[in-house]
């Protein structure tokens, strides 16, 4: 296992919600078929940059039927960022290469399903993303954490 740093004598994975396997190194072995170093980068580029932008964008590249659709409006919901999100999925081994690299992140990514439940806008789901993703200020974070330290203490 890869581990990316030491704190407080604990081991932390390196990878994002501590998963073994490294989304680049699912890219890089489902992308050996294709010859083109660009096609290779398109598809890491679409994925990686959805995995770090929002689980919900995440949720929707895994379980979207539609990946044309998704893709031209990931082009057009950011395009002030300059990146070229389009993949030749005309090009047979770019389409396959592209859809193993999908079977393998819903795998690794999503073995307990909570991105399918985010992408069908589970209850459940969406409260989890919303507690994940809220952003507390720094007043009401200390509010917070002198609560939760007065619950904890032990009255003796």
């Amino acid at each position: 296992m890869l581990y990316d740093r030491v704190l407080g004598g604990r081991l932390f994975l390196n990878s994002k919600y501590n998963n073994p396997m490294k989304i680049e190194i699912i890219i890089y072995d489902t992308t050996r078929e294709i010859y083109s170093v660009e096609d290779k980068l398109r598809i890491a580029t679409i994925f990686l940059f959805c995995n770090e932008k929002d689980s919900k964008l995440f949720a929707e590249l895994l379980y979207t039927n539609n990946h044309v659709k998704f893709i031209d409006n990931l082009n057009a919901k950011y395009q002030e960022y300059e990146i070229d999100f389009r993949i030749r999925l005309d090009d047979r081994n770019v389409k396959n290469s592209f859809y193993k690299t999908l079977e393998k992140v819903k795998e690794k990514y999503d073995p307990d399903g909570y991105y399918k439940a985010l992408f069908e806008n589970d209850p459940f789901a969406l409260v989890i993303y919303e507690i994940v993703n809220y952003d507390f200020d720094k007043v009401q974070f200390k509010k917070l954490t002198r609560k939760i330290a007065k619950q904890l203490e032990f009255s003796f």
